[in-house]
């Protein structure tokens, strides 16, 4: 009798917001940080800040959505997040949620300080715990999220989005420079263990896109640090970020080879970072120069950003997002 292959296992069907997948994050910190850095270019180009501040509303009420359709996911078992923790695409979006509540707080504080300061302690409480779960998970040996890669950019020093929060909050300054020096020796550590394979171009095809965040840090640094009061380390952070901006921008190709991914999310939120960083250091340093580049780069971020975040919740509405990042199921 001829045999044949046993059928194609099929999907399992899942109920609305049971597999929400967390790659969704890192888009919408693009998205959101965006906003932030366009925030400022108002300040600096003159340009409309009410079409901003309506962008701005969207994206937040865009966030909100998706954070309630992945707290339902949670409230329908607990343990679905344990399990997206446990995968590289998963914690990478978990520590982008973190991260992307914080810079929602830098974007409410001029409307609502209470809801502000609630939303940024709720993230930044999220990034601690999950700070420690990851360390944990990594001394005990039990990590399956497999070597480093500069994901752990947003799980260790993702911290770093929040000066402008606190600044905005009337945080005190020394509370803004620790985190910027918590977050500088993070950044170096990370920087020594992940940047070799970026240099050597040893990194699978898969996970080239990653590299962008590489960018990110030093970018987020240098913010904090020029908003704290802290040139000279600010200086060396965005000099620090060219190199790595060029870099990867002759990186390009190897870095898209694969096509597009969720991982694609990278590239959206570090040149947001790198773009703002740079209109910030030509409104403190008094360099037009830099302002202009900053903008220039601002634009090319906002094309990217709104691109690649797009078709990433796009995937998310077809269910492949989940499928491909191995989201959990509630």
């Amino acid at each position: 009798m001829p045999h044949f292959p046993p059928p194609p296992t099929l999907p399992p069907k899942v109920k609305l917001f049971q597999r929400v997948p967390p790659a969704i994050f890192p888009a919408l910190l693009g998205v959101l940080g965006l906003g932030l850095a366009w925030r400022r270019a108002v300040e600096i180009f003159g340009l409309n800040g009410a079409m901003v501040e309506a962008y701005l509303g969207m994206v937040s009420l865009l966030f909100a959505f998706c954070v309630v359709a992945y707290g339902v996911k949670a409230a329908k078992r607990l343990g679905a997040v344990g399990e997206d923790f446990a995968t590289l695409p998963g914690r990478t979006g978990l520590a982008a949620l973190t991260m992307c509540a914080m810079i929602e707080a830098a974007i409410l504080a001029p409307y609502s300080a209470g809801l502000a300061l609630g939303v940024f302690v709720a993230g930044a409480i999220g990034w601690f715990i999950q700070v420690w779960a990851a360390i944990i998970f990594r001394v005990v040996g039990h990590d399956t999220t497999g070597p480093l890669t500069p994901a752990a950019y947003l799980v260790f020093v993702g911290i770093i989005v929040a000066p402008p929060a606190v600044m905005a909050l009337g945080g005190l300054l020394h509370v803004v420079q620790a985190i910027v020096w918590f977050a500088l020796i993070g950044t170096v550590v990370l920087a020594a263990l992940t940047l070799p394979a970026l240099v050597r171009g040893a990194v699978p095809e898969a996970l080239r896109p990653l590299q962008c965040i590489h960018l990110a840090p030093a970018s987020l640094v240098a913010s904090g640090a020029f908003l704290s009061g802290l040139p000279i380390i600010a200086s060396v952070a965005l000099a620090w970020s060219c190199v790595v901006a060029i870099v990867l921008i002759l990186r390009a190709r190897w870095m898209t080879v694969t096509g597009f991914s969720g991982f694609w999310s990278a590239f959206t939120f570090p040149f947001s970072s790198f773009a703002g960083a740079l209109i910030l250091s030509g409104q403190v340093l008094a360099v037009p120069a830099a302002e202009v580049l900053g903008g220039v780069v601002l634009v090319c971020a906002t094309v990217i950003t709104l691109a690649v975040g797009y078709r990433v919740l796009k995937l998310w509405a077809k269910g492949a997002l989940a499928a491909k990042t191995n989201a959990s199921i509630a």
